[in-house]
């Protein structure tokens, strides 16, 4: 079996049978760093759909979202899941027209890019906000606030947003993000939620890993396309480390590669995308 060490990132080959059917400890070669291999667990698989039927037994009326982003997958990934859940979706790629929209439409839910052109994201959630007849729209924003406080911020509720995420979140976090700010949305069978110490450890390697694009979006283009993101960034990925690893308890060190993970799933993602592009 071909693994990747999390901590150091070299690949080497071991004895270990595969599907797995129980943990299994690996030493890396490289750096001595421990590993536990785990078997895949059903919560990690896709959320399982169903039609919701309200108390009356009829079909609930789907809600509205505005989505404000520049056209790439993200967006695409947010609208998807967002339809599935029970909205009917618009985009917009500047501030102005989301703000008329969510006005006119009474939208229950705004995503918001901070970085939109003309009026900016955080311009938009502090009008939705500050108006009386959007009392119930929840807003999300979506980016990186803290460019000048590297690693040190928390975003959440910003502005007054309801929440915050980065373009690395996973789908079963978003869903469940989309459940916490609207309870009664029902019809998904989901897994057990992540103790809230594993949640804030997966948010805060998202925030770095943020940082880290914002700071080097050179290195990290050149990374992705010729396949050396971990070598031509280890530095900087060695400092985000650090600061993971200060920040978060020991259950989470030891249980989990939260840290490792978030990069390899940044990466997986921006090659998929690259390959899409090629093929177009």
């Amino acid at each position: 079996m071909e693994i990747t060490c999390k901590n150091c990132f070299s690949r080497f080959r071991a004895a270990v049978q595969t599907p797995l059917v129980a943990p299994v400890r690996v030493l890396c070669p490289s750096c001595g760093h421990q590993m536990v291999l785990k078997p895949p667990q059903r919560h990690e698989q896709h959320a399982v759909q169903f039609p919701t039927v309200d108390r009356r037994g009829s079909i609930p009326r789907r809600r509205t979202a505005a989505v404000a982003d520049e056209p790439r997958p993200f967006r695409n990934f947010l609208g998807e899941h967002l339809k599935r859940l029970g909205f009917d979706v618009t985009f917009f790629e500047t501030g102005e027209p989301i703000a008329h929209f969510v006005r006119s439409n009474r939208a229950e839910l705004a995503i918001v890019n901070v970085y939109l052109k003309g009026k900016l994201g955080v311009e938009v959630t502090e009008e939705i906000k500050a108006d009386p007849l959007l009392k119930e729209t929840r807003v999300i924003l979506i980016g990186a606030l803290f460019r000048a406080n590297r690693f040190r911020a928390n975003p959440t509720n910003l502005y007054g947003a309801d929440e915050y995420i980065e373009e690395q979140i996973p789908e079963l976090e978003f869903s469940q993000i989309i459940r916490k700010l609207f309870p009664e949305i029902g019809g998904t069978v989901e897994g057990p939620v992540e103790p809230v110490e594993f949640d804030e450890a997966r948010r805060l390697a998202r925030l770095i890993l943020s940082d880290i694009v914002i700071y080097n979006a050179a290195k990290v283009e050149r990374g992705i396309r010729d396949g050396t993101f971990f070598d031509i960034l280890r530095d900087e990925i060695d400092e985000g480390r650090q600061y993971f690893e200060s920040r978060v308890s020991i259950r989470v060190r030891r249980d989990s590669e939260i840290f490792a993970e978030t990069l390899e799933q940044f990466v997986q993602m921006k090659r998929e995308e690259l390959e899409r592009l090629k093929r177009a």
